[in-house]
């Protein structure tokens, strides 16, 4: 059986660069964008249809969701996993508490802003206000990633909070935060010329998006800040609507 933990953060925030780096131990992985949130709550919804309601056999349905992540990692040969979703939202949230009585979360925040020129810098959308606003609707990457980790502080759930700022000074110190909050032992890591992020010998594909932009593409022999302004990718109507927003 594995040790899981949860990953919360906001999507241009440096989670593919955290995770690249400590997945170079052998006492954790961290993943991509899970897909087990989704077969969790595909499990739930599975509940609600006419052929479950007309022969409710709940011990067979909760039997597959109280093993969901330690079948769907069963393969990784390491013994903790930090799980990479919106778990903290509030349905969401509900379900995780059934399954783990404890629970600890990762949080890594940015301010909104620069997530927002982030996407538009990589992505170069035609139209900068409508990707926005899609991205900070309630359903979007941004809004429901940003909604998930407000309901975590919300509901005093065990967490760490670390900014992008700080991880891109110094982020040996900020993982060495992250492995004694999870009570593993301290690494060194290689933070020159290290690897693309990837998990089992699998990495992204960015060409399977909607919205193209290598969005997990990495510099990796060098960690450091990208020098823009929020101003030089959003405009003022996009600053004027969000810039407000914080965690």
């Amino acid at each position: 059986m594995k040790n899981f933990y949860f990953f919360c953060t906001l999507p241009r925030s440096g989670s593919t660069l955290l995770s690249s780096i400590i997945n170079q131990s052998n006492q954790i992985k961290v993943s991509p964008n899970s897909v087990t949130i989704d077969i969790l709550n595909f499990s739930i919804l599975l509940k609600t249809k006419e052929k479950f309601l007309n022969f409710p056999y709940h011990k067979g349905i909760d039997l597959i969701i109280s093993n969901i992540f330690n079948l769907y990692y069963f393969n990784l040969k390491v013994d903790n996993i930090l799980d990479k979703a919106a778990w903290g939202f509030p349905d969401t949230l509900e379900l995780l508490k059934q399954i783990f009585k404890k629970r600890k979360f990762i949080i890594l925040t940015r301010p909104i802003l620069e997530c927002l020129a982030s996407f538009i810098r990589a992505e170069k959308p035609k139209d900068v206000e409508k990707r926005c606003d899609n991205l900070m609707a309630s359903d979007g990457m941004l809004g429901i990633n940003l909604l998930s980790i407000q309901n975590l502080i919300k509901e005093k759930e065990d967490y760490l909070i670390i900014t992008y700022n700080d991880l891109i000074n110094d982020i040996q110190k900020e993982i060495n935060k992250i492995f004694n909050f999870l009570n593993l032992k301290e690494e060194k890591f290689n933070l020159k010329n290290f690897n693309q992020y990837s998990m089992d010998n699998m990495y992204y594909n960015d060409n399977a998006l909607r919205n193209k932009g290598s969005l997990h593409k990495l510099k990796t022999n060098l960690i450091e800040r990208n020098n823009y302004f929020v101003e030089d990718y959003l405009p003022k109507s996009v600053i004027d609507k969000y810039g407000h927003i914080t965690i």
